[in-house]
This record gives C-alpha cells, sequence and structure tokens, in this order.
C-alpha cells in the first residue's frame, strides 16, 4: 500500500509539473521504480528522449517543489507503431497571431535625433543595437499617438 501510495505521489508531482506542456504531449508511458526511487518515463521519439534526458533536473527541482524527491529518472523511446491507450486529448486549435503593432515612418529630424544620442557609443554593435531599438520605439510611439488620434 505504501507503494501504491507513494507512486500516487509522484504521478500527482509529473502532473503538475509537466501535464500540459509540450514535453508532456509525447510521453507515452509512466511507471514508478520504487526500488530505485527512479520514474520511467517512456516518450514517443528519441529526439524527445534526448530533450527530457536535457531537462531531468529542471523536471525533478519542480517535482520536489511539488513535495516528490526522486533519485532520478530513466528516459526510453517507446518502440516504433506503439499507440497511447487511454484518452487523447483534444487537439486545441491555434489562435491567430495577433496583429503587429502600428508604426510610423520617423522624420529626418528623429532619425538625426537618434543618429546624435548613440554617436558617443564606441562600440560599434552596440551603438547600431541600440539605435535600431530606440528606432523600433519611437516608430511604435509615433504610431500608436496617431491610432489614438484618429
Amino acid at each position: 500500500m505504501r507503494k501504491a501510495e507513494a507512486a500516487r505521489g509522484v504521478f500527482r508531482a509529473w502532473n503538475a509539473v509537466c501535464g500540459g506542456t509540450r514535453e508532456g504531449e509525447h510521453v507515452t508511458g509512466l511507471r514508478y521504480l520504487s526500488d530505485q526511487n527512479k520514474l520511467l518515463v517512456y516518450l514517443d521519439d528519441a529526439v524527445w528522449t534526448q530533450e527530457m534526458t536535457m531537462l531531468r533536473e529542471i523536471i525533478r527541482a519542480r517535482m520536489e517543489r511539488e513535495g516528490v524527491r526522486l533519485d532520478g529518472f530513466v528516459f526510453r523511446t517507446t518502440k516504433p507503431g506503439f499507440k497511447r491507450s487511454g484518452v487523447e486529448r483534444p487537439r486545441v486549435e491555434k489562435k491567430a497571431a495577433p496583429t503587429p503593432p502600428s508604426t510610423a515612418p520617423l522624420s529626418a529630424e528623429e532619425e538625426g535625433a537618434i543618429d546624435a544620442a548613440v554617436a558617443p557609443i564606441a562600440d560599434d554593435r552596440l551603438r547600431k543595437s541600440l539605435k535600431k531599438a530606440m528606432k523600433a520605439s519611437m516608430e511604435w510611439k509615433k504610431g500608436t499617438d496617431l491610432k489614438n488620434k484618429a
């Protein structure tokens, strides 16, 4: 009974950490190895097995925050052709991409003001990056002001 309770706690913590995530969508099975205090995780592709291996410490720390301390994970790739049993989650349709923010082109004076503001910066990459950021900010602000006036 204690092993069953421990396994329930592990599965609850796993669902709290990985349930509904893109990583969790590729899990085809779980098994708690109570004698080793490890969680055996089956994944649908070798790429995801590698990905989860890289994320193991993050997942373990998050599960520990949920109250479950594991000694580790064992990640395995499911055999080809295996069909996941149980209830399939309905696919959620992706939302339409948000409309980009409105912008307005800058005048020559505004461009000159940006050039003058970034001129003292010696590092070329930093100067160009700052100029690009300042220009984008001013274009956005100008476009939003025009939109609000309309």
